[in-house]
């Protein structure tokens, strides 16, 4: 008998605990009037807007012989590295003294050979000149003595062809000292000029070539090292290294202006526009709080490494306030982008909204203290708090899971 009685007292109890289960207050919460923030999570990497990249303007290969240090600040005419010189150095001296051996050569063409040249031409012509004078006189002299019968009509005509050929003399010398002139010196001072022009552009381009040798700072920034090829490792330079002409070894990122890069999905670029505020955290300096605005959003979706190639991309650019002190560039930053917000409106907790497809459901308690399903229309949605648009009433109370 006690035992059947113990038995009757335990399920007596087990029945009164399931009954304590089934009437364990619901859980609700009212409907309030409040403010409404929608974000859009980002990630990307903090970039200086401008970057200076540090190219070998050297051709060929050149040797470093000096480079700063990473990290350090330049200014605009700091020197950031030095190449060996010592060939170019000689390959100067040696094209300086081929310029003025051309010089001299165009001097001397110019003021003693061709102006000798042409005096020796010109002074010949005249002695033909004097020499054509002197036989046209002896022939007019032996004409008369012709009529006088002193010298015969055969020794007449052999004048007159001396003369006629001293005048052909005459003629050929005239278009010889003409085409020397025009055509023979022009062609060996242009040939002389030509020769020192070459020259010229030549020591020009070994003076360029020496000059960049040494690199400055054409703009204000931080001086970084660039990994590139070198002896088939990469890695950054280091003096000593072989670099070669157009190798970028050094940047220089403006310190003053930053933005942040990055990517957001397909399915976030409607609610994403240029000019939406931004704040942005360093993952390194948590504490620190960054603010900027949208500046560019990427026209054309891309994929993105280590991502399903059916799933699309678009490139994202914020541009960031003054930042609150020095931060290394590469960092990387999470932020949120608003998407929207509204002020003063109904809502209720996101986890209050049961969604069923398209339709938004909410269990409201009604006077009586039971849960009726009711369809509501919701509008901004924010990480924690969901727009009702209509359907409820302001100081409502819905049940919250």
């Amino acid at each position: 008998m006690k035992t059947r009685l113990g038995r009757l007292a335990v399920l007596a109890a087990l029945a009164a605990g399931g009954c304590g289960r089934e009437t364990e207050p619901l859980r609700t919460v009212a409907v309030e009037r409040g403010d409404i923030q929608a974000v859009v999570p980002f990630h990307g990497e903090l970039e200086a807007r401008h970057v200076e990249r540090i190219a070998v303007g050297v051709q060929g290969s050149a040797v470093l012989a000096e480079l700063v240090e990473e990290g350090a600040r330049v200014a605009p005419g700091d020197v950031l590295a030095r190449f060996d010189a010592a060939q170019i150095q000689q390959d100067l001296a040696r094209q300086e003294n081929e310029c003025i051996r051309a010089r001299q050569e165009l001097d001397s063409l110019e003021q003693a050979e061709l102006p000798l040249e042409l005096i020796d031409m010109e002074a010949k012509r005249e002695e033909l000149r004097a020499e054509t004078g002197a036989e046209e006189r002896f022939l007019e002299s032996a004409r008369g003595l012709q009529e006088r019968g002193l010298l015969s009509e055969a020794e007449v005509r052999q004048q007159e062809r001396k003369v006629a050929a001293l005048h052909e003399r005459g003629r050929q010398w005239e278009t010889r000292v003409e085409l020397t002139r025009r055509h023979v010196h022009a062609a060996r001072l242009a040939k002389a000029r030509a020769a020192l022009e070459a020259a010229e552009r030549q020591r020009d381009f070994t003076a360029r070539q020496l000059a960049l040798c040494e690199v400055r700072a054409p703009v204000a920034g931080v001086a970084t090292r660039v990994p590139l090829p070198v002896g088939g490792d990469y890695r950054t330079a280091h003096v000593g290294d072989t670099l070669f002409h157009n190798q970028v070894f050094l940047c220089l990122p403006d310190p003053s202006e930053h933005v942040v890069r990055g990517f957001i999905g397909e399915a976030e670029l409607p609610r994403v526009r240029a000019g939406s505020r931004v704040v942005a955290v360093p993952a390194a300096f948590p504490h620190l709080r960054l603010d900027g605005r949208v500046e560019t959003v990427g026209g054309m979706a891309q994929t993105r490494p280590g991502q399903p190639v059916w799933r699309k991309f678009f490139p994202v650019q914020i541009a960031l306030d003054p930042l609150p002190e020095p931060l290394p560039v590469g960092l990387s930053v999470q932020a949120e982008i608003l998407a929207g917000e509204a002020a003063d409106v109904l809502w209720v907790p996101r986890e209050a909204v049961e969604w069923r497809g398209a339709t938004a459901v909410v269990g409201r308690q009604r006077p009586d203290g039971r849960i009726e399903e009711r369809v509501v229309e919701t509008g901004l949605a924010g990480s924690s708090r969901v727009e009702i648009v209509s359907g409820l009433e302001e100081g409502d109370r819905v049940r919250r899971p």
